[in-house]
């Protein structure tokens, strides 16, 4: 059976590997068989209680089982889902019920004891973790564990996943079956993936590049192993190393942790082959020592958007070290252009927007016309990055266009202020925003959070940055923090650093 819904991954697997291991979780395991069975059985469930192919389900769940379980359940059923954090508030679940005229919500024990009465939901699912091989929810007991026989095209709408702007409400953006099939192929192909590996999860499912390592495993029936403590850095690196993971993915924050405030860069984790990046571009120096730390694991730094599936290109490890810097080449099946702001192409080197083609991206934002209008032209999408292609077709970012800082004349990157920052092997992480100026407009204010506390001297980093950049690129407001906000996501939230 070729797959062409996302739902087909998991029963092609567990047609192929029933009785394989598909997810850990923590001592908790599902195979492939059980976790189809149990979706099937939710599936129905949400048809008996009325759902019609196209509604709209929200899912609040921090990753588990049972939340791999809703997912496919959903989508099985001929529903949309849309995930959303299992933390969010009364209000926040509110607006995403409203703007998306959803009647249903699945949310696990933890979720719905603090939102159940306070959003208006005409139907809640509780859905709970996964012991001893059953699932606890009586009123699945009596449902089938048959596929349901539910009419659906890959055309149709899969997911909605809001994402959070730089001002005003959060967008719903839409995705396909046929978008997320065929990113996640293309994922598969370049990464090399098949049945033998073993993925560590720390990014959470409803964040598209978390959902992206579940689906890509689920297509050639490997396994995932999850583990939500991430806060406790060194309790991940031994449960890779205990439950031999081949893959790792993270955010620039995530590796950050891992190299300045984790055992991994001493812990030989044999079984380990590959790790991926991406959710903003990583710091070239951090990126070099993670090369050096692990120099027989290969490292795919890449680039996406939640608009694109996620995935909008990839640098092969082995261009690597001759491309630090780099966002690397179009993934299989995506057309990537520079252009300006009228869509005429770039030439080589010359910096303008980014737009991407391909059946990866996006049909647009719910509901919002006037945002669509504004990302989707006839050239491709809009990314909202600007950068330029090398002599190869190599991509570079220079930075989101609604970040760049304009000191008097000069437009100034921040993301080559913090690369610097980093370089200096004093700081752990650093975000530098713009900052209002009586005379120049706008000036870099920088956050910095120190690698070492008790040495860290700020006068010291000043200098080093003097000889590093050009005056009018250096920091006139400097900020030492203990740590940066950061979204659910694992990035840093620079819109909290502006409030």
């Amino acid at each position: 059976m070729e797959p062409y819904l996302i739902h087909h991954l998991l029963e092609r697997a567990a047609l192929n590997y029933p009785q394989k291991t598909s997810v850990f979780h923590g001592s908790d395991t599902a195979t492939y068989l059980e976790i189809n069975r149990l979706s099937n059985r939710l599936a129905h469930l949400l048809m008996e209680k009325g759902t019609k192919r196209g509604d709209r389900i929200i899912i609040a769940m921090e990753n588990s089982i049972a939340s791999v379980v809703a997912y496919y359940a959903v989508l099985k059923s001929g529903c949309i889902s849309i995930e959303v954090p299992d933390k969010s508030t009364s209000s926040e679940i509110s607006y995403f019920i409203k703007d998306a005229e959803a009647d249903v919500c699945i949310l696990s024990r933890m979720s719905s004891r603090r939102l159940k009465g306070n959003i208006p939901a005409s139907t809640i699912i509780e859905l709970d973790h996964i012991e001893k091989d059953s699932l606890i929810m009586t009123e699945l007991e009596g449902m089938p564990d048959t596929d349901p026989d539910m009419p659906i095209i890959d055309l149709d709408l899969a997911s909605i996943i809001y994402t959070s702007g730089s001002t005003g409400k959060p967008k719903g953006v839409m995705l396909t079956h046929r978008n997320v099939l065929s990113n996640t192929s293309s994922i598969v192909s370049y990464l090399g993936l098949g049945p033998d590996d073993r993925i560590m999860v720390v990014l959470p499912f409803y964040y598209v590049y978390g959902k992206s390592l579940l689906n890509t495993h689920f297509m050639v029936g490997a396994s995932v192993v999850i583990n939500n403590r991430f806060a406790f850095p060194n309790s991940v690196v031994e449960d890779m190393y205990n439950k031999r993971v081949t893959g790792f993915a993270g955010v620039p924050s995530t590796f950050a942790i891992l190299m300045n405030r984790s055992i991994f860069p001493k812990r030989d984790i044999t079984s380990l082959r590959y790790m991926t990046q991406a959710g903003g571009m990583m710091a070239p120096a951090l990126t070099k020592r993670i090369m050096e730390a692990k120099p027989g694991i290969s490292l795919f730094i890449m680039y996406g958007a939640t608009e694109a599936s996620p995935r909008l290109t990839f640098l092969p490890p082995e261009r690597l070290p001759h491309k630090l810097g780099s966002a690397g080449i179009p993934v299989p099946n995506c057309e990537i252009t520079i252009r300006d702001d009228t869509g005429r192409m770039l030439d080589t080197y010359e910096i303008g927007n980014i737009c991407a083609r391909g059946s990866n991206i996006m049909q647009g934002y719910w509901k919002d016309s006037t945002e669509t209008a504004k990302s989707l032209k006839p050239w491709g999408l809009v990314t909202g990055d600007i950068g330029y292609k090398d002599n190869e077709g190599f991509i570079y970012i220079t930075g989101r266009k609604k970040e760049m800082i304009k000191v008097g004349g000069e437009r100034v990157s921040p993301r080559e202020i913090e690369d610097a920052l980093i370089e200096s092997s004093m700081v752990h992480e650093a975000a530098v925003i713009g900052v209002p100026d009586e005379y120049l407009s706008e000036v870099p204010k920088a956050y910095v959070v120190p690698l070492n506390p008790e040495t860290f001297n700020l006068d010291e980093l000043k200098g080093f940055m003097k000889k590093r950049l050009s005056i009018h690129k250096l920091p006139r407001h400097w900020q030492v923090l203990r740590s940066l906000p950061k979204k659910a996501s694992g990035k840093i939230d620079k819109e909290a650093l502006r409030v």
